[in-house]
């Protein structure tokens, strides 16, 4: 009998760890420290055809401007003869960037070296509790303050950067969820958006990955005992996160890529949250070889074709 009662109890503390361990992951990402080939850019951004600019906003939230700057570099040229047909106007605007989960903003440096080749000026932030962000938990975009997140940086940014009504937003995964949130809450009017690889619920992501990992049933325990943890500690419900109910009052023009064999995001997710936009205007694009991971450097002509969304051609 005490042999028994050893071994539950001791199932109870790895229960409890288990969950204890997945809400800190949650609610505190790892913050990923600067690697090696983000000083390529930051150190020599003559090299990829950019000038970089580091600011910080009053509430200290940490964001890069990123603009063109001659020689043009390889990915620049290439990405010129894939469009060499178009003729785009000189200035397209201001375009931010949102990186994703256990990412920031110093990532995305090869996405904002393809479009300020075509005009854009991209700001990139740090997202809460990301890169050198001093916030201390992330509540993924569902507090007033993470849904003005973007709108206090282009505040800050206006000093460096005109910020009109040429206003574009891209997202990828969790910087897709808080793109998503931005449009809907913004004082500021954005034409367009890409989501990349963004889920439709938190807690569908977090539910599909338990049950992956330990099964259905297991899984299924733990994400509902996951679930009570972060209601008792952090007043949070992962459903709170709902992607695809924000766009359900979204109109704005969007284009959407999802990787086919997305581990971590189900492209039915990607699915379900693009039939939930209001858009007019809006392409879903399935990447057959992609992965939450590669999804930015598959063969596909992903960066063509969201140029080509993105961007007014001269007339």
């Amino acid at each position: 009998m005490k042999k028994i009662l050893w071994f539950l109890t001791l199932l109870l503390v790895v229960f409890v760890g288990i969950v204890l361990v997945n809400q800190e992951q949650i609610m505190h990402p790892k913050k990923r420290e600067l690697q090696a080939y983000h000083f390529d850019w930051l150190e020599y951004p003559q090299k990829h055809g950019m000038k970089i600019e580091q600011h910080k906003s009053k509430e200290s939230t940490p964001y890069l401007v990123v603009v063109a700057q001659t020689p043009k570099s390889k990915r620049q040229r290439l990405l010129e003869e894939q469009l060499k047909a178009q003729a785009f106007q000189k200035s397209q605007g201001v375009l931010v960037l949102l990186h994703g989960k256990n990412g920031r903003k110093e990532d995305l440096l090869p996405v904002a070296e393809r479009y300020i080749t075509l005009g854009f000026t991209c700001i990139l932030p740090d997202l809460p509790r990301h890169g050198e962000s001093k916030v201390d938990t992330l509540y993924y975009a569902t507090t007033p303050k993470e849904q003005a997140y973007v709108d206090e940086v282009l505040d800050d940014a206006s000093q460096y950067v005109k910020i009109d009504d040429e206003l574009f937003i891209w997202g990828m995964s969790l910087g897709g969820a808080f793109a998503i949130q931005t449009v809907t809450h913004s004082k500021y009017h954005f034409k367009k958006m890409v989501l990349v690889a963004t889920f439709e619920r938190l807690d569908r992501v977090l539910k599909e990955k338990s049950s992956a990992l330990f099964g259905s049933f297991v899984g299924g325990l733990l994400y509902a005992s996951l679930e009570k943890s972060l209601e008792l500690f952090y007043n949070f419900n992962p459903s709170d996160s709902n992607s695809a109910k924000m766009a359900e009052s979204i109109k704005i023009p969007l284009y959407q890529v999802h990787g086919e064999k997305d581990e971590l995001i189900s492209v039915e997710q990607g699915k379900i949250l693009f039939k939930s936009f209001d858009s007019k205007e809006k392409r879903f694009v399935l990447d057959v070889e992609g992965t939450h991971h590669n999804i930015l450097v598959t063969k596909h002509k992903f960066y063509k074709e969201s140029s080509l969304f993105l961007s007014r051609v001269r007339r």
